[in-house]
């Protein structure tokens, strides 16, 4: 009797089995990554992105928009910086947005053809300007920065003194009580963030840039779809640059 209910019950066993893998239930444990779908770390930095801007804002818009030009479909993730690029480094995210390049990153990540060139420069107050003219201008003072950013020469490992933070906007409150001399940041971003947190009587900027570079998607090298997703990326961002969509996106950001 418990000979004749083990063989039924392996008899069911293997017709379950069978049905599972001619109809493809049974598949490949799902990754962040699949053919056709691409999970993007993205970030508040109004006006070119943010989970409250209208699309995501310009630079999101870009890349959804090139993505989709190719068939692929694009989430978006929105994420502290840091977290957002150590989660992209490791492979548990397809891709990250918007960076510039730097040597140090670039061991990690490949990046895509430039998608926006921006100006960084100094914000400091109207009451004690930091009118720079030199880098060595910029030594000796307190600047206020975020994690992970790539300011060019300014750097700590030149000996420049950074205070950096998870996001800008805690900078322009302390600088705006005299915690720090002067912040870095893009002159669009750096102007739209003063007008949103009222700070225009207090906070001015030098118009001089620390840096002035091409930004991008970067994918991590480890991934193993790095290659394809950029090729899909770029093409789809050539697309819209021949067809005038992306100066047309681009000229959303004021």
């Amino acid at each position: 009797m418990e000979r004749f209910v083990f063989n039924k019950f392996r008899q069911f066993f293997l017709l379950l089995v069978g049905t599972f893998l001619i109809f493809g239930v049974v598949g490949p444990v799902p990754s962040a990554h699949a053919a056709g779908k691409v999970v993007i770390a993205n970030g508040d930095w109004a006006p070119y992105q943010g989970k409250d801007l209208d699309g995501g804002g310009p630079a999101s818009r870009i890349v959804q928009e090139a993505f989709r030009s190719q068939g692929w479909e694009v989430e978006f993730r929105y994420l502290p910086w840091a977290r957002g690029l150590n989660l992209t480094q490791e492979g548990q995210l397809d891709a990250t947005m918007l960076y510039s390049y730097n040597e140090d990153r670039g061991r990690s990540f490949i990046y895509s053809d430039p998608i926006i060139s921006l100006d960084t420069v100094v914000f400091s107050r109207k009451a004690d300007p930091v009118n720079w003219q030199k880098p060595e201008d910029l030594k000796g003072i307190t600047l206020g920065a975020v994690l992970e950013y790539d300011y060019g020469f300014v750097s700590e490992a030149n000996g420049y003194t950074l205070d950096r933070v998870a996001s800008n906007e805690f900078n322009y409150r302390k600088l705006a009580a005299g915690r720090i001399a002067a912040l870095l940041e893009e002159r669009v971003v750096g102007l739209a963030t003063i007008e949103r947190e009222g700070l225009q009587g207090a906070i001015t900027l030098n118009p001089k840039p620390v840096k002035s570079v091409p930004y991008h998607l970067i994918v991590s090298r480890s991934h193993p779809g790095a290659e394809k997703i950029m090729a899909v990326f770029n093409e789809g961002l050539a697309q819209l640059r021949a067809e005038g969509r992306l100066d047309a996106l681009l000229q959303m950001a004021p």
